[in-house]
């Protein structure tokens, strides 16, 4: 197999590696001066590292924590990007930059955020369906205004549950608990991702100050940043169907047997090469494209916090916090989609039994439609939170603490049209069509018909055909009091307890206005060629692809042996505003003030609605003691939780289903949906035990002992079930819920040893187990016609007779359908020239309809592990290293060679390492970081069926260097993914790509004055 590669010379990426080795080269030439300080102050990174150390050193179980170089200056330019440092911290990334993090194992579902210790809503939106999950997104908040983030990895009574995988405190700064200070900082984010690459800025500053003696204390933060970037993906957009292998018989002997002829099998009797055998599994692509993206952010995100302390004995506390991130992105992209008739293919010879790839897949596809598409996503994330806090000891040994606050996350779309929107024209000029997964990226090459162009592409060939426009948005309050309490008996023994309620409404909506017109609207050239812009796709990849020879494309039944190489890009506005004057029928289900019906977002019509009551209290008794001569700390807790459920819905009927276009089907929604109400509750009591023994000076040993909890999505928790307005050939798709699931429950037991041996130096070994059950899993539930009237038009009488007459060939059983039953009420062509089919109640039957439901399993999970730790300050040199690794082990696994039902399987578990290397002294700063993530199961249940989605494994470098011109003014160069590592997707074999995503580097530049 011959690879193509194309190399590309990064001359910032050189620079900063240049600058780095360089200053740390000249520094440390410079130690050998004779000159010895007097005094040492310590700052910047050291300190950062003594910090965290201390609290890890001196905390109940198993914490650790990140914390700010100095005032203003985080570690990282993103939370998560910080996070991921810390041993058993792995991060998903969003645009190029941390988002949500995964703790040992354990994805951002299973881990609870939380700011200065009060529970943090959170809010996401899902492109094709309302989001329910509870994950919190770092990338939302600035790390400027972050003083200290906090993983708590084992269970504490006085902390409140949720977090299975951990509970991360986001701290910011109290001005009583500082001197006065301030700093401003500018910044310039030069992203290369970005086709039109250009410098964007980000503004930050902090100011925070005490007055009369330290009574009163205001702290205000705030920063802006801009940045534009952008993403070239070449996917399996919608994955690979799998089947079981086939046998095929000698021809000669006019047999079959085995032959798989469901939807998207192969009938093995055409140009086959490497042919699966009976024992194997093999796949099938529905689909191959690439997809071009730009987008711009913008971030605010503010702070003000007031203290009053009148005595010593009593401080309050009023903070509010606020951020705003709004993402806005455009895109075009360009592919096709397979009919699964007229197949060819060259399998992978791997081993039998095994997962069989046809790396080259291959269709007759002649008059076939070429999209491309052009859309936008438009999303603004809104979060505000707003407490009180009071801090009061009546007596000497009693302490108290009132708390409340109120907070709200919300994620809406970020213009009139929706949260994502697209419009497609097509050239039907595709004929011989093949998908090429030799190499590291995926490729298609097909050939054009004669008479459209040959083998290029015209914009003349192009019409306006299928559309979209979801409307999808999310918000979740929090209201939460809570009363603390810690009773000092003595030096060595106290008792903490306290009580909680909180209260959650969640809300979640969702509506979509698609046009199924993918066999095209009007003519062909109806629009001006010169709304069409070539351009090329090969040359924003620097993934290697396979080639195709001559004798292959032959044996395949194709001409051409180059991957496809060209594409127009048009603006979304232009094509919207001209299909809506010239194709709409008004028999869409929009609402559009301009009368249009298929060019607008709707009101949403799926609505989720869940409110979540949990009241709570706990007891902790700490005790401090010596076992001989060695130091000795004990903290046992238990934990009571309380928890009602009550989730409204509604049940929404259907009427007959359409056949409007080869692979596209409608169920229209009639009559108005009829309200409904569900509810549940559950309690739970969570014990937690924690011990530490110096066992001999600077050497711990901890054990711990907790059980812990995870609340289940919220879309798990809804009432009432949810059908697809878009079924498929072999029936329709529903979503149901259940309010009395019961959260996820761990008995948690970690071990560990660490060793201070000097300033900011350690070294840690720990072991933990996590046994998990209650896991809510899913099953598929096929119920023959649960919905009335709703007969499919692809399972009755006339399919069937178009089957034996035609084949299985989609367009032409459609065809035979239309010429044989025209009858106006069952089988017509619209008003835009498509064949529309429709299911005749009595003849048909209703559709089939596979649900989806969830339900706690009696299924244990084991999760164990070993996280590996040093740090290490090279004496007053200047340098030091930070490494860590982490291996994860989980008892069950996804089985790649299992078809036909859901599979229970962990998703997020991959081991993980870290280098760190940097050099402080006089005034200069130099920093590499090297973050590593093995491959992992992000999905065992995705595309079209039971499939499994894979992450390959991923490494990125990273590297700062910053320099103090003057005591109060420094600069600072920053760059991330230096190595433009990109990334991979993969499904039942690394064969089976599903998306390669092309790496690109960032860079910041700035200054930073301190007051």
């Amino acid at each position: 197999m011959v690879t193509k590669h194309k190399f590309r010379r990064n001359l910032i990426a050189s620079a900063v590696a240049s600058c780095t080795l360089a200053g740390m080269a000249n520094f440390a030439y410079a130690q050998n001066d004779d000159e010895m300080l007097e005094e040492v102050i310590v700052t910047g990174i050291r300190a950062s590292l003594e910090r965290s150390m201390d609290l890890k050193r001196d905390a109940s179980g198993v914490v650790d924590a990140i914390s700010a170089e100095d005032i203003g200056k985080f570690p990282d330019t993103n939370l998560a990007e910080s996070l991921q440092r810390i041993t058993g911290v792995s991060i998903d990334r969003r645009n190029g930059e941390g988002s949500k993090v995964t703790v040992r194992g354990l994805g951002p579902d299973f881990n609870l955020v939380t700011l200065n210790g009060r529970q943090m809503p959170g809010a996401t939106i899902e492109d094709t369906v309302a989001s329910g999950s509870r994950s919190f997104d770092f990338g939302n908040i600035a790390s400027e205004s972050v003083s200290a983030v906090e993983v708590y990895k084992t269970s504490r009574a006085d902390v409140a549950p949720g977090g299975m995988g951990a509970t991360i405190n986001i701290v910011t700064p109290r001005p009583l608990d500082n001197d006065a200070r301030a700093s401003i900082g500018i910044k310039g984010t030069y992203d290369e991702s970005s086709a039109n690459a250009e410098m964007t800025p980000e503004i930050s500053g902090i100011y925070s100050d005490t007055f009369n003696d330290g009574m009163f204390g205001i702290a205000v933060t705030g920063s802006y940043q801009e940045r534009k970037g952008g993403s070239a993906t070449a996917q399996i957009g919608t994955g690979w169907r799998s089947f079981p292998g086939t046998v095929v018989q000698d021809w000669s002997e006019g047999s079959v047997a085995g032959v798989d002829n469901d939807w998207g099998g192969i009938d093995f009797n055409g140009n086959h090469q490497n042919q699966p055998a009976a024992e194997d599994v093999y796949s099938t692509p529905q689909q191959m494209g690439y997809v071009f993206t730009e987008f711009e952010r913008k971030r605010t995100n503010g702070q003000l916090t007031l203290q009053f302390a009148p005595t010593d004995d009593l401080t309050a506390t009023l903070d509010y916090t606020y951020s705003e991130n709004e993402i806005a992105s455009n895109y075009n992209d360009i592919g096709g989609w397979f009919n699964f008739g007229g197949q060819s293919t060259i399998f992978s010879d791997a081993e039998s039994p095994g997962v069989q790839t046809p790396l080259l897949y291959s269709e007759d596809m002649t008059g076939a439609d070429l999209p491309m598409g052009v859309g936008e996503q438009a999303v603004s994330y809104e979060n505000d939170s707003i407490g009180f806090n009071v801090e009061w000891k009546p007596i000497d040994p009693l302490t108290l603490s009132f708390d409340m606050h109120s907070s709200t996350a919300e994620a809406k779309p970020g213009n009139e049209f929706g949260n994502s929107v697209g419009i497609a024209v097509s050239a039907y000029v595709r004929d011989r069509s093949t998908v090429n997964v030799k190499g590291e990226m995926p490729v298609l090459v097909l050939d054009i018909l004669d008479g459209a162009g040959g083998s290029s592409l015209r914009p003349e060939d192009l019409q306006v055909s299928g559309s979209y426009f979801r409307n999808s948005q999310m918000k979740q309050d929090i209201d939460q009091i809570q009363i603390d309490g810690e009773w000092e008996f003595n030096e060595s023994l106290s008792m903490q307890f306290g009580i909680a309620r909180t209260e959650s409404d969640y809300e979640s909506a969702f509506s979509n206005v698609q046009r199924e017109s993918w066999g095209g609207l009007g003519e062909a050239g109806d629009m001006p060629s010169d709304w069409f812009t070539p351009e090329t796709i090969l040359d924003r990849f620097n993934g290697n692809y396979g080639d195709t020879t001559a004798d292959e494309i032959a044996f395949l039944g194709g001409t051409n042996t180059t991957p496809l190489n060209e594409r127009f890009s048009f603006d979304f506005h232009q094509i919207k505003d001209f299909a809506a004057a010239n194709y709409d029928d008004g028999a869409g289900t929009g609402s559009c003030a301009d009368g249009s019906t298929w060019y607008c977002a709707k009101a949403p019509d799926q609505i989720n609605n869940v409110t979540e009551t949990t009241e709570s209290a706990y007891v902790q008794v700490n005790f401090d003691t010596e076992i001989a001569n060695m130091p000795f700390g004990l903290n046992a807790g238990l934990r009571y939780e309380s928890t009602e459920v009550e989730t409204p819905a509604t049940a929404q009927g259907y009427g007959p289903i359409k056949w409007v276009s080869a692979n596209e089907f409608s169920m229209p929604m009639v009559g108005d949906p009829v309200a409904v109400t569900d509810s549940g509750e559950y309690d739970f009591l969570l014990p937690s035990l924690d011990m530490k023994l110096e066992v001999v000076e600077d050497v711990v040993l901890r054990a711990s002992y907790g059980q812990s909890i995870a609340r289940p999505s919220w879309l798990d928790v809804r009432g009432g079930t949810s059908y697809s307005d878009a079924p498929r050939i072999n029936g329709a798709t529903a979503g149901r819920g259940s309010p009395g699931l019961e959260p996820y429950k761990a008995d948690n037991i970690d071990l560990s040893v660490e060793w201070y041996y000097g300033d900011a130096s350690y070294v840690s070994a720990g072991y933990f187990t996590k046994e998990v059950e209650n896991f809510i899993g899913t099953r598929v539930v096929t119920e023959e016609g649960p919905l009335e009237n709703t007969p499919h038009p692809a399972m009755g009488k006339r399919y069937n007779e178009a089957v034996a007459a035609v084949g299985r060939g989609v367009e032409d059983i459609r065809e035979y359908i239309y010429a044989n039953y025209a009858d106006p009420e069952t089988a017509y062509i619209d008003g835009s020239g498509n064949i529309v089919i429709v299911g005749i109640p009595g003849e048909d039957p209703n559709t089939p309809v596979d649900i989806t439901e969830v339900a706690n399993s009696d299924k244990v999970v084991t999760i164990d592990g070993w996280e590996l730790a040093v740090q290490h300050n090279f004496w007053d040199t200047g340098f030091g290293v930070i490494a860590n690794y982490t291996i994860v082990d989980v008892d069950t696994s996804f089985d790649n060679m299992v078809l036909t039902e859901s599979q229970f399987s962990i998703t997020g578990v991959s081991d993980t390492a870290n280098f760190i290397a940097f050099y402080e002294k006089h005034g200069f700063q130099a920093r590499v970081a090297y973050n590593w993530r093995d491959s992992f199961l992000a999905s065992g249940a995705s595309g079209t069926g039971n499939n499994p989605i894979y992450v390959d494994e991923y490494s990125q470098v990273d590297a700062n260097i910053s320099y103090e011109l003057t005591d109060n003014l420094s600069i600072f160069l920053e760059g991330l993914n230096l190595t433009e590592e990109n990334g991979l997707n993969y499904g039942r074999s690394t064969d089976q790509v599903l998306g390669y995503y092309e790496g690109y580097a960032r860079y910041n530049i700035g200054a930073r004055y301190t007051f």
